[in-house]
């Protein structure tokens, strides 16, 4: 291994969201809510996505344009960091800095700047990474595995 190897923690906790953008999509398949509903992000999240974003490689669901998703951090050990949008560097750069009795919460949510669709992809809680930490580079997807793009799942 490298000695310059980045590595990346491991969460303690995960919650995908998936099947609630499901449910989502299905309901305005449905006309059960309108598109305005759901195309709703706000310049903060527009903004990070259009700066910070990582490019997802997926189409919207709504308007089939590129999705882009970015970080949202959440903690109190993060101080007026706490409730902010972070790349992917930074993000990491915080969690290696993670005291092992401060937990931080990551949000990732996949935004789409042409229409405004955004949803909460997943929250992961980490608390301190003394002993959790996976290599980054070159690892594939799939339990126990992150991507380059991504901080856990």
């Amino acid at each position: 291994m490298s000695g310059d190897m980045r590595s990346v923690p491991v969460p303690c906790r995960t919650v995908d969201h998936e099947l609630s953008r499901r449910r989502t999509l299905r309901a305005l398949a449905r006309g059960e809510i309108s598109r305005k509903s759901v195309c709703d992000a706000g310049r903060e999240v527009l903004a990070s996505a259009e700066v910070l974003g990582v490019n997802t490689g997926r189409a919207c669901p709504v308007c089939g344009d590129d999705l882009r998703e970015t970080q949202w951090i959440h903690g109190t050990a993060m101080g007026e960091k706490s409730g902010t949008a972070r790349s992917l560097s930074e993000v990491r750069q915080l969690l290696s800095t993670l005291g092992t009795d401060e937990e931080l919460t990551v949000h990732t949510v996949e935004v789409c700047l042409r229409c405004g669709w955004n949803h909460l992809i997943r929250e992961e809680g980490y608390r301190g990474v003394v002993g959790s930490i996976l290599p980054e580079s070159g690892s594939a997807t799939g339990p126990g595995r992150r991507r380059e793009d991504q901080l856990g799942e």
